[in-house]
């Protein structure tokens, strides 16, 4: 039987939990050498290669374009040949014991010094939680971050199975009640939009500390899939359940919200997505713009746009749908934005500039005048872009810049 070694997502930044697996540079079964790149990967504001640990054939275990957990097992390394099968069956056994473990009940070790050693952020990680590191179960040879975080996410489950389960309507009357307010109802005449913010997140903040500075629009209610967020607020704005269209639609229909907005910017594929679904539905979405923006005459604009501080879009710019832009991008006048799109901080286009649907921009970034940039791209940090860019395009940043077509 091979004997396999995994390959896991690693940590780019400090605060990124997942990343997306853009493509793999190696096939099932190829023979790879240590330290050779066999996949990239990209975060919000990164993109990143990611090598293999030693020499041996690779397979696979995520597929591209999959959305990943920092320290998942994203395939393996076999010395000698394989299958693909014997990896799959191999991670099946691995996530089986450490299953096993998580859920067995544990004897507290004898002494301190009989736990197995922890990587530093596993140490941090079980500090932040006020952990005792010799209670979490290691599925390696060390206690790692994802060991801990397994052990966390294991008794947060316990304890939430063990509280009583909250009603899925926010008063018993009726479900849209406790987002009417007795006040905006009758005074239609200067009424504030009032938004529903899809995704709780960091994203989520960002919106609402813009909506605080914008006179005629409040968030009054956020969805969110994350169970741990219901029933709990955000900056006061209430999480009343998981992203839902037809209670959306229910909630637009008596009158509790005018418009939803989405605050995820690191996922394109779940913009996408809940936006045309949500359109179908005939839920409108609107644009919030923070006040700080600099807006130019006959800018023409979509719907669903996030547009957050110091921003700035030149005359007779168009910006389509559902696009999230970080403080300081600059769209200058004449340029086309596409739809889907996420930018990150400091952005800057030239005039005429074209950019296609769902490209995603990292930080720092300049574009010269009348430059094209095919739908579907990843545009690293840091570059500065003169030439017409293809679709399905990943710019990397190093010391230059290289393109590699997505396929």
């Amino acid at each position: 039987m091979s004997q396999f070694v995994a390959i896991y997502l690693p940590q780019s930044g400090p605060n990124d939990t997942t990343a997306t697996l853009i493509e793999w540079t190696k096939a099932a079964g190829d023979h790879v050498g240590r330290g050779e790149i066999v996949a990239v990967a990209e975060t919000t504001k990164s993109v990143f290669e990611i090598e293999a640990p030693q020499t041996g054939y690779l397979y696979p275990l995520a597929e591209s374009g999959q959305e990943v957990e920092v320290g998942a097992v994203i395939a393996a390394v076999s010395e000698t040949a394989a299958s693909l099968a014997a990896a799959q069956a191999w991670l099946a056994a691995q996530e089986s014991q450490a299953a096993r473990r998580a859920t067995a009940p544990t004897q507290p070790p004898a002494a301190a010094e009989m736990r197995k050693p922890a990587t530093k952020k596993a140490e941090l990680l079980a500090q932040r939680h006020q952990i005792d590191l010799t209670q979490v179960p290691a599925a390696g040879d060390r206690i790692t971050e994802a060991d801990v975080l397994a052990y966390v996410e294991g008794a947060s489950g316990e304890q939430r199975a063990a509280e009583p389960k909250p009603s899925t309507s926010p008063l018993p009357h009726h479900p849209n009640d406790q987002l009417r307010d007795l006040v905006d109802d009758r005074y239609p005449t200067a009424h504030i939009q009032r938004l529903l913010i899809i995704g709780g997140g960091n994203g989520a903040v960002q919106i609402i500390d813009a909506l605080t500075r914008i006179p005629h629009q409040r968030a009054v209610a956020i969805m969110d899939d994350n169970a741990a967020l219901h029933g709990k607020t955000v900056a006061g704005v209430p999480v009343i359940g998981a992203i839902d269209a037809a209670r959306a639609g229910e909630l637009l229909a008596s009158g509790a919200i005018d418009a939803a907005v989405i605050s995820v910017s690191t996922s394109i594929p779940f913009r996408e997505r809940v936006f045309a679904a949500w359109k179908a539905q005939g839920i409108r979405f609107a644009n919030v713009i923070h006040p700080s923006a600099v807006v130019g005459i006959n800018v023409a604009w979509g719907e669903g746009n996030v547009v957050m501080a110091f921003c700035h879009f030149g005359a007779c710019a168009t910006v389509g749908d559902n696009n999230f832009l970080s403080a300081y991008c600059s769209i200058e006048h004449h340029c086309v934005l596409g739809s889907h799109c996420s930018f990150g901080p400091g952005v800057v286009t030239s005039s005429r500039v074209h950019i296609g649907d769902r490209v995603r921009f990292g930080t720092g970034i300049f574009i010269e005048p009348g430059v094209v940039i095919g739908a579907d791209s990843v545009i690293a940090s840091g570059l500065a872009i003169a030439q017409h860019i293809p679709e399905r395009s990943l710019l990397k940043a190093k010391l230059s810049y290289t393109m590699r077509r997505r396929e």
